[in-house]
């Protein structure tokens, strides 16, 4: 750290001077660059800024001597205080000078013991060099760690871990919407707490200025004309300078490494979830080899086959989901492949008798899984041939992300891909900056609040924009009288400051909240 007026006060040369802080207590912390003996009634030509000056009064103890002048030269040159040793030509200082001092709020402190200034001007200029060394060498360690993390091509997970350990403080990244994508340093209880809230509270700044309530440091991360995040030390108490370093040079680590970027349960399960994955992702060269696989595991290399993902309810582990689902597919009496394809999502494939028997399995399988132990199921319509399966599965998977975003997932007992409308579109979109830039255009005002009041107001808004803004409807949907309902849009209209009576506003803010629910969902309550 950068030693200060006070630190220096607190060294052995200079406690031996029984120092006494006579002005300026209230800026001892500003930091010393350099230690200047002087003696020259006016040394403001002789300093350059950030000097702490030692003197044994023989300016001051001149009667000619303007004190308050001295004093603001002195500290208008840049000077961070001054020390007088009391003995050889002051028995005491003189009361305009403390006076003066104190006037400008600058430090002035006097020494009652005799010193040896060499000893204080030896023991600071080391400790100042030092440090100095010490940036540097840090900054060198700094520039090495990164540089070999993107020549190796190393993870984005492995470059916020190091940078935590280089800082000591909790690292985290997260893209335009909030959202923490990776941290490190600390339990994610701890870290990740109201996360999204806590960060639209902290404006993006420079690397090294704190930003937000809790003087949150971050630098942006993507190309300069396309920001896609941020990465984030959530700390005040930090060395500004060394975190503006080791973001600024972490986030370009990630923008260079991200320009280029899954887990399976019983043998069985293992072995059908490794197929349903390799069919999801393999090139169609591969066919062959999978249609052999399918066969060895009981299922017809040829069509047609009904396609599902089923996402589970609430909290339950992937294991779990994967017991209930496979348990219902057993009961169809059917080949079929079930396996996890992503954490929370199965996926399904059932060979049918004809195309026209797809929905009759969907519906069949549907209702062997037991209540309240799946959110979401989404079908495909149904694949003709093997090699349309990964196709299939694709859109089935999809399909399920969107349905498993939106509001109210119960909507559809089987989601299919023409039930997602706009929600579709933008779900393509979901990450992309400009999408999440318009969400927190249109929407801002109402996110940056605190819960319940975000809640209450996003349900209301959206309840209001379903209505198409009759307000008899909007009154029907929230449970009120029309006149409430009436005062409700109107404090909707000053919180967005926006003309919620207008149609195109009305639209917009409808997009946004559609984008919202596919970027950021809702917790499930």
């Amino acid at each position: 750290m950068v030693l200060t007026v006070a630190e220096v006060l607190e060294l052995p040369p200079v406690r031996a001077g029984r120092p006494v802080v006579r002005a300026g207590r209230e800026v001892l912390d500003s930091p010393v660059r350099w230690v200047h003996v002087s003696e020259q009634r006016q040394p403001a030509g002789t300093l350059s800024g950030g000097e702490l000056v030692l003197s044994i009064g023989a300016a001051v103890a001149d009667p000619t001597l303007d004190h308050a002048t001295y004093v603001a030269e002195l500290r208008d040159a840049g000077a961070v205080g001054l020390v007088i040793e009391l003995g050889q030509h002051l028995r005491a200082l003189p009361g305009p000078l403390v006076q003066a001092a104190r006037g400008l709020g600058f430090p002035l402190v006097e020494l009652r013991n005799a010193v040896r200034f060499v000893e204080i001007t030896e023991v600071v200029h080391a400790r100042i060099l030092n440090e100095q060394y010490s940036r540097l060498e840090f900054t060198q360690r700094v520039t090495e760690t990164f540089r070999t993390l993107m020549v190796d091509g190393a993870g984005v997970s492995t470059v916020v871990r190091e940078a935590s350990a280089l800082l000591g403080q909790p690292v985290v990244l997260e893209d335009l919407g909030h959202r923490a994508l990776a941290f490190a340093g600390d339990t994610a209880q701890d870290v990740l707490r109201d996360w999204t809230l806590r960060s639209r509270q902290a404006p993006p700044t420079g690397p090294g200025r704190p930003s937000g309530p809790e003087g949150w440091f971050g630098a942006p991360v993507g190309p300069r004309v396309e920001r896609w995040g941020r990465i984030v030390v959530p700390r005040r108490d930090a060395d500004a300078e060394r975190v503006g370093l080791v973001l600024s040079q972490a986030a370009d680590a990630i923008t260079v490494l991200t320009r280029s970027d899954g887990a399976g349960p019983g043998v069985g399960l293992e072995a059908r979830g490794g197929l349903l994955a390799d069919i999801l992702g393999a090139a169609p060269a591969m066919e062959g080899s999978l249609r052999a696989r399918a066969r060895a595991l009981g299922l017809a290399s040829e069509g047609p086959f009904a396609t599902l993902v089923l996402v589970g309810a609430g909290e339950r582990h992937d294991r779990e989901l994967l017991g209930d689902v496979a348990s219902a597919v057993r009961g169809l009496g059917r080949p079929a492949l079930v396996g996890p394809l992503r954490p929370g999502r199965v996926g399904v494939v059932v060979g049918c008798r004809s195309a026209g028997d797809e929905h009759e399995v969907v519906d069949a399988l549907v209702t062997r899984i037991p209540a309240g132990r799946v959110r979401v199921v989404a079908a495909a319509e149904s694949a003709e041939t093997f090699g349309g399966l990964a196709d299939t599965l694709h859109d089935a998977l999809q399909t399920a992300d969107v349905a498993d975003a939106s509001r109210d997932p119960s909507t559809h007992a089987v989601w299919r891909s023409r039930h997602l409308g706009a929600r579709k579109l933008l779900w393509r979109l979901r990450d992309n900056s400009h999408v999440l830039s318009y969400v927190d255009e249109q929407l801002g005002p109402v996110l940056r609040l605190a819960e319940p009041r975000r809640f209450e107001l996003l349900r209301t808004l959206r309840a209001y924009v379903e209505a198409d803004g009759v307000v008899t409807t909007f009154a029907t949907r929230i449970g009120t009288s029309r006149p409430s309902a009436y005062a409700r849009v109107r404090r909707l209209s000053e919180t967005l400051d926006r003309d919620l009576d207008d149609p195109p506003t009305r639209l917009s803010v409808f997009l946004a909240l559609l984008a919202l629910d596919q970027s950021a969902p809702a917790p499930r309550r």
